[in-house]
């Protein structure tokens, strides 16, 4: 009899524990970061440097930046992470069908837009004019990168973009290394992104001249995925990523502060 109720009661704790074990075994929370137009591409860096400023949020959190749009919609669809940092056009894209909710917008400069620049060898200008055939290495602006682009440049401004071929970079820095090397006739990357290397290597900056300047187009976003994170945790994380922007990571992203989301 003792032997039976004894079963018993080891069969219930064993049920008790299954159902427990998958809210138990895992309550990090995941932060992946997406920004290919970010003047800070050292993604080890960007992981340590986050790491220590996300110590200090409260919660068990982990980050994870990815170079590559296909690398980082895998570990999106795979992980379902909390958190992402994503481009604004990554939110529109995407959003609806990850369920994506923009908690905050990057502001540089007290604006929540930035430019792009098309930028040339400056010997190469000329050529460009009569080539059938333009070279053009840029980052990703998602599935639609051609018609984004048709769409930032003011009509007859800078170049015929019928005669464009995309050549897509993981970074702005390869774009603006592309450029300069001549490997493609043109690139377009973030005026951040020109502007911090020209910190580092001026030299580099000089052989470049600007052809064009895209329309204003929306500061990063950081937002959650609503399945993946409960409110009173979106809370926490939304004040707490409000509060960073004089932090080293932040500077190193260009980034001044936070705030609401603009559509």
């Amino acid at each position: 009899m003792k032997s039976g109720v004894h079963n018993l009661i080891r069969g219930l704790c064993l049920c008790l524990l299954l159902l427990a074990g998958p809210a138990c075994a895992d309550t990090t929370l995941r932060f992946y970061y997406f920004n290919p137009d970010a003047p800070q591409h050292n993604l080890e860096r960007l992981k340590r440097d986050m790491e220590t400023l996300l110590d200090k949020l409260g919660l068990a959190i982990e980050f994870q930046p990815f170079a590559r749009l296909t690398d980082f919609n895998l570990g999106v669809h795979k992980d379902r992470p909390s958190f992402v940092f994503v481009p604004d056009w990554y939110l529109h894209t995407y959003g609806k069908a990850l369920k994506l909710k923009p908690l905050l917008q990057a502001v540089r400069d007290r604006r929540q837009d930035y430019h792009k620049l098309l930028i040339s060898a400056r010997h190469s200008f000329e050529d460009l004019k009569e080539s059938d055939r333009i070279l053009l290495a840029m980052t990703s602006l998602g599935p639609d990168s051609t018609g984004i682009l048709n769409g930032i440049f003011p009509d007859g401004e800078a170049l015929n973009i019928n005669k464009i071929r995309i050549v897509e970079v993981p970074k702005d820095a390869d774009a603006i290394f592309a450029a300069a090397l001549n490997q493609v006739d043109v690139a377009l990357v973030s005026q951040a992104s020109l502007l911090h290397l020209q910190t580092i290597n001026p030299r580099l900056i000089d052989s470049l001249q600007v052809l064009g300047k895209s329309k204003p187009l929306n500061m990063p976003v950081i937002g959650c995925l609503e399945d993946s994170v409960n409110p009173e945790q979106q809370t926490i994380f939304r004040k707490f990523m409000t509060s960073t922007g004089s932090s080293q990571v932040m500077h190193a992203l260009r980034i001044d502060g936070w705030s609401e989301h603009n559509d």
